[in-house]
């Protein structure tokens, strides 16, 4: 039999044989009490033996005490700092330029590729030129057979040509005198009754003739001037066509696109490369209306690029708009970077700060190692007794070894310089020695 309270074999056949020699004495209830008492007692101290066993007791662990962390401590400086404005933006090219062809042909090379750097003038593209060479000897033989007929000597210019210095026309022009002056003669015999009139009248149309020759003449000779300058304009053309099939770069700078390969035919105006000149670099910036007054030519600009996150690149205000945009209200203002190392690219987004006109204004600067962050806030943690309290900041311009931060911070609070990480607000330190 299990007692109902813990479940254990209750010793029944001990107390049967104890029921039957005690049962003479008692009546039958004072007995059944007294054997229920009796094997109650031994069975519950048992249960509790067990479950003491089950349930063993606990340990007192002493805690140990907390190490406080040795901390070095710098304090907050106040310095003058020029007024600054932040700026943002995409760096973009001094140049670009799409290089188109100007005649047609098929490529025979292409001598860049994306990033090649070319200096101007440089050939980028060639096409072939066995069209515009023959156009260009026909245009040269054009001009030398005119040189020719106005027997013009090497080197000479046709403007200004007299007609009558052409032997064609020299030649006319005594034809025509000899035919007057033999119609003159005859005239006068004719009016003296010396020859007949069939006489008169052909030396006089003879006369007529060769007057009309010698026009026909002069005339022809400028006809070869006007047909000799339109040649030389051909063979210019066409000399300019032969030249023209290669493609050459505007101006130094680097190829941003090769768009053409070998064997393509190019018509005229197709775009063969684009070329960039990056150097110098422009930078775009929106001034708010308010800060307008400030900006002033040849003012530093100091920006920093991802690329380069611990090298700033300086730069200079060159360009000022000449009004607002109307959907901003801010003021167009360009500035320019050397680019001379080529680290900076065209498309780069930078960040930074312009220096504007006024009187320089107090800043609080804090050593570099005394700022930490804080998911994306920036903190330090100020020495309060000894405990430090966490302080979140805005940090600014780097001043040599300083950095600019904005927040409850007063000049000569000391901050942590040390295990910035490991420290929380409120925790006990220990002054570094």
């Amino acid at each position: 039999m299990k007692h109902p309270a813990c479940g254990h074999e209750l010793p029944i056949a001990r107390w049967a044989t104890g029921a039957r020699s005690a049962a003479s004495h008692y009546s039958r209830a004072t007995l059944l009490a007294a054997l229920l008492a009796a094997l109650a007692a031994p069975t519950l101290t048992a249960c509790r033996k067990s479950e003491a066993g089950a349930q063993p007791s606990p340990t007192r662990d002493a805690a140990a005490p907390r190490e406080k962390p040795a901390v070095r401590f710098a304090k907050v400086v106040s310095r003058p700092l020029a007024q600054t404005l932040d700026i943002s933006g995409t760096l973009v090219a001094d140049e670009t330029s799409e290089v188109a062809t100007q005649v047609a042909g098929s490529v025979l090379s292409v001598n860049v590729d994306v990033g090649s750097r070319v200096k101007k003038g440089d050939p980028l593209v060639v096409l072939d030129a066995r069209n515009g060479a023959l156009q260009a000897q026909a245009a040269e033989a054009a001009v030398a057979q005119a040189r020719a007929r106005l027997a013009l000597q090497p080197g000479a210019s046709p403007k200004g040509i007299d007609p009558d210095q052409v032997p064609e026309v020299r030649a006319a022009k005594q034809s025509m005198e000899l035919a007057k002056a033999e119609a003159d003669r005859v005239k006068q015999l004719f009016d003296q009754g010396a020859v007949a009139q069939a006489t008169w009248d052909a030396a006089r149309t003879q006369a007529q003739n060769a007057a009309a020759q010698y026009d026909a003449a002069v005339n022809g000779i400028r006809a070869t001037v006007a047909a000799l300058t339109s040649a030389q304009a051909q063979a210019g053309l066409a000399s300019k066509a032969v030249s023209d099939t290669t493609v050459r770069a505007p101006f130094d700078g680097a190829v941003a696109e090769k768009r053409i390969s070998v064997g393509e035919f190019a018509s005229p105006g197709r775009v063969v490369a684009v070329v960039v000149r990056d150097n110098p670099l422009r930078l775009l910036i929106d001034v708010p209306e308010a800060d307008i007054a400030r900006v002033e030519l040849g003012k530093p600009v100091n920006v920093k690029v991802a690329a380069f996150p611990d090298r700033t690149f300086p730069g200079v205000v060159k360009r000022i708009g000449a009004s607002l945009k109307a959907s901003s209200r801010t003021l167009p203002v360009e500035a320019e970077f050397d680019n001379s190392e080529g680290k900076l690219r065209p498309g780069l987004f930078a960040q930074g700060e312009l220096a504007l006109t006024g009187e320089s204004k107090k800043a609080l600067l804090v050593p570099e190692a005394a700022v930490g962050t804080s998911g994306t806030s920036a903190r330090v943690f100020v020495k309060a007794g000894d405990r430090v309290t966490e302080r979140l900041v805005k940090t600014g311009r780097k001043v040599e070894d300083l950095v600019e931060v904005i927040g409850p911070l007063s000049e000569g609070d000391e901050v942590a310089i040390e295990k910035v990480s490991e420290l929380a607000d409120g925790i006990e330190v220990a002054a570094a020695q």
